[in-house]
């Protein structure tokens, strides 16, 4: 079995937690065929242009997430790669309460 990594060499810590465990990486899985939502919106990418975007949030309850997936790019990307995802539900955001609702089944219906 693999020894978990210590704070050994972390000079910069107080010395009474420096040779704690080290936490493992969390690792966030895809979400579950039949769960969560997905959401399309828009976002900003790495040159903070303005771009279609959706993610796929697969929650459990208690807050936990089970799983993310998500995606940036042209808007007939974006609503091919969310149509294609088998989540429980597909919503577009409104200005007002509830702020999220029902994608429309016509894509030429989403203009965000």
């Amino acid at each position: 079995m693999e020894q978990p990594r210590r704070r050994t060499n972390a000079y910069y810590l107080p010395p009474e937690i420096r040779d704690e465990e080290i936490a493992p990486a969390q690792v966030i899985t895809d979400p579950r065929p039949g769960h969560g939502t997905v959401y399309i919106h828009k976002g900003r990418n790495l040159e903070r242009e303005i771009v279609w975007a959706a993610t796929w949030v697969d929650e459990m309850p208690g807050g936990q997430t089970a799983g993310v997936a998500g995606i940036e790019g042209t808007r007939d990307e974006v609503l091919r790669w969310a149509r294609s995802r088998p989540a429980a539900a597909l919503v577009v955001p409104v200005e007002r309460e509830p702020y999220w609702i029902p994608a429309p089944d016509n894509d030429d219906e989403i203009d965000l």
